[in-house]
């Protein structure tokens, strides 16, 4: 029986690729070399959670693959869980592993939908609908059940303020908890949490705005963490794969 699916979902405002600009940096190539060739589909970037899961669906199910393991990084994540408990009726979704995903919502969206100035105004412009359901209370009013035959997983990530990027910087002290400058690490943890790795909500994906600082470890090894995430995921959608 062939292996698994893997399926890349970028986040919110996310893409698959613009010209040679990967949203997952270089993702693709290391999992290649793994002999991993996975699926990066693209959804609306701002579409809700429903919207960006029906893409989602039509894209993944059209293929021939039997079975799927999901890996979402931030709003991808919700787009999953969506999926898999609405609009997988014949169960080939048998993983899903979250990367910073808000899965209580981000104190950061409710910022943004509130605050003043040019910057909260153009987010609200591009990211409206998607950001209004990105809120603590938004998604606390939007219960996705989780489906008994799937394997959740995740994991977090965080920086202290003072080793934020600067322009990420005063985002990350409008939470009072560990956060990666988006999300804070209590919202990401979901089934199986596997722990909160040293990044920002960028650096993740290899895109490290900072400037390097071994002290602080960055750049962080994103394409590791990758490879190491796709194979957990391989590994638990075979375990479900009757």
């Amino acid at each position: 029986m062939p292996p698994p699916a893997l399926a890349l979902l970028h986040g919110f405002l996310g893409f698959s690729h613009l010209g040679p600009i990967e949203y997952f940096r270089g993702v693709k190539e290391t999992l290649r070399r793994m002999r991993i060739v996975p699926l990066i589909p693209e959804v609306p970037p701002a579409g809700t959670i429903a919207e960006r899961a029906e893409v989602l669906a039509r894209k993944l199910f059209s293929s021939d693959s039997r079975a799927f393991a999901l890996v979402g990084h931030s709003m991808g994540g919700l787009d999953a869980r969506y999926l898999i408990t609405h609009l997988d009726p014949d169960h080939r979704v048998k993983s899903l592993l979250t990367v910073s995903t808000p899965h209580r919502g981000s104190p950061l969206a409710r910022w943004f939908l509130q605050a003043e100035g040019p910057i909260p105004a153009c987010v609200r412009h591009i990211g409206n609908p998607g950001l209004r359901e990105l809120t603590p209370e938004a998604l606390a009013e939007m219960p996705i059940p989780d489906r008994e035959d799937v394997d959740y997983s995740s994991y977090g990530s965080f920086r202290p303020a003072d080793e934020l990027p600067f322009w990420l910087r005063p985002y990350g002290h409008v939470f009072p908890e560990d956060n990666d400058g988006m999300v804070p690490v209590s919202s990401t943890h979901w089934g199986g949490f596997r722990g909160a790795v040293h990044a920002d909500h960028l650096e993740l994906l290899g895109w490290s705005l900072g400037l390097p600082d071994a002290q602080a470890a960055r750049p962080f090894n994103h394409l590791r963490f990758w490879a190491r995430i796709a194979a957990e995921a391989m590994a638990a959608a075979e375990s479900k794969t009757d």
